[in-house]
């Protein structure tokens, strides 16, 4: 049996599969060259670059399943794959702690103006005063979806002394209750909320749920985080908050346009917005985890040991 690899994957989980597969690694073949490669192979395993849709699917002759090396699936056509009987996997565990994390690192880099700082004693200006930040002690966090990563960065915020309160209208009340968690309307988290944390998946309903008018209903001079997906936040609604002062500062790990196009370099030349490249799942524990945890799943499916 065959499986085709098209984005770097941690080496474990490939040394595993080599055991009962043929591994080909296609990471420097781009996305024509590859949907002339899948009709070959049993296994395609794909990380966000890759899309799998209608015409990949079909393309995939041989295809006994598609696997996510992550959590993401919204670029994969998961009903279409089901009904060409095409097994999908992905690995929902596996990046959740990761996440949470890189929320942190940038909520603290963000609120102590940490990036600025950095950049401006590396470039010969020692200012101890020019870089006056926030603390998060006692500052209120409004979490957008209180599922495994948001509930890891609640816990996270907790430790800090911060109250925590969010929006997610699928959670039993109870469950948020056992936690220490307050769940409200959206509109009252924007209200409450020192800092959002947006920890939501891209959907039809949460597409540009952050928009000029959730911003304006929050405090001036608050904090802005995405590390759900890009197209949750409005761009152009969030860089006018943070030209006109309402946002103190911003960041995101991931954004609508994925390499950023030309049009969206105002806000990534802003000094209060930090982004990062989608790099929420990158810690070298997460990939091995995902890598072998790949490897378990399509081992089962195929009755391998």
């Amino acid at each position: 049996m065959k499986c085709l690899i098209t984005e770097k994957v941690n080496e474990k989980g490939i040394e595993l599969l080599r055991k009962h597969f043929t591994v080909d690694l296609a990471y420097d073949k781009n996305l024509d060259e590859i949907k002339n490669m899948v009709g070959e192979y049993d296994v395609l395993l794909v990380r966000a670059e890759t899309p799998v849709d209608k015409e990949m699917i079909d393309l995939g002759k041989n295809l006994k399943i598609v696997g996510m090396a992550g959590i993401g699936l919204n670029h994969i056509d998961v009903e279409y794959a089901k009904s060409k009987d095409i097994k999908v996997i992905n690995v929902p565990n596996g990046s959740i702690t990761s996440v949470a994390e890189l929320a942190m690192t940038l909520i603290l880099g963000s609120c102590r103006k940490l990036y600025n700082a950095v950049h401006a004693t590396k470039n010969g200006k020692w200012d101890k005063t020019g870089f006056t930040g926030n603390l998060l002690d006692g500052k209120t966090v409004g979490i957008l979806s209180l599922g495994k990563i948001g509930f890891r960065v609640a816990e996270l915020c907790q430790a800090f002394n911060m109250n925590v309160v969010a929006y997610d209208p699928y959670l039993n009340p109870e469950v948020a209750k056992k936690i220490n968690v307050e769940l409200l309307p959206l509109e009252d988290v924007f209200k409450k909320a020192d800092i959002i944390s947006i920890h939501t998946p891209l959907t039809k309903e949460t597409h540009h749920m952050v928009s000029e008018k959730e911003l304006n209903l929050m405090k001036d001079g608050s904090f802005l985080f995405n590390l759900g997906r890009g197209g949750i936040v409005d761009e152009k609604a969030l860089y006018k908050a943070l030209t006109s002062g309402k946002l103190k500062a911003a960041a995101a790990d991931v954004m609508e346009n994925e390499p950023p196009k030309e049009e969206d370099q105002a806000l990534l030349k802003l000094d209060n917005f930090m982004a990062t490249c989608h790099i929420g799942a990158g810690t070298e524990e997460a990939q091995e985890f995902i890598s072998v945890s790949l490897a378990d799943q399509i081992f089962e499916y195929f009755n391998l040991k």
